[in-house]
């Protein structure tokens, strides 16, 4: 299994945008427990699932931020400071007046 965030847009026809986070080991290992550290509130509740409220979505947008400047540093996190990089890109593109919904989990 894996955690990821899933938008629906209001467009029906617009296919919706699936970003996986990490599998559900890594996420329970590595990115919780450094999210707790962090005093990151949103990041851990994704490890079960919620849904998000659009006008939240900057919030965790930062918090997605805030965990991947604290893993920069570390040689062995290179890899999900990649995936942050890309889904952040990916997020910054996304017009939250097209979205219809969020779930992250």
């Amino acid at each position: 299994m894996s955690v990821a965030i899933l938008i629906e847009f209001k467009e029906s026809s617009r296919e919706e945008l699936y970003l996986p986070l990490a599998t559900q080991g890594a996420y329970s290992s590595e990115w919780v427990p450094a999210s707790k550290e962090l005093g990151l509130q949103w990041l851990p509740l994704f490890l079960t699932g919620t849904s998000v409220d659009v006008e939240d979505l900057p919030a965790v947008v930062e918090e997605l931020r805030c965990l991947r400047t604290a893993l920069a540093d570390a040689p062995r996190q290179a890899s999900t400071v990649e995936r942050l990089d890309f889904i952040l890109e990916r997020l910054s593109a996304v017009d939250t007046h097209e979205i219809a919904g969020i779930f992250i989990g």
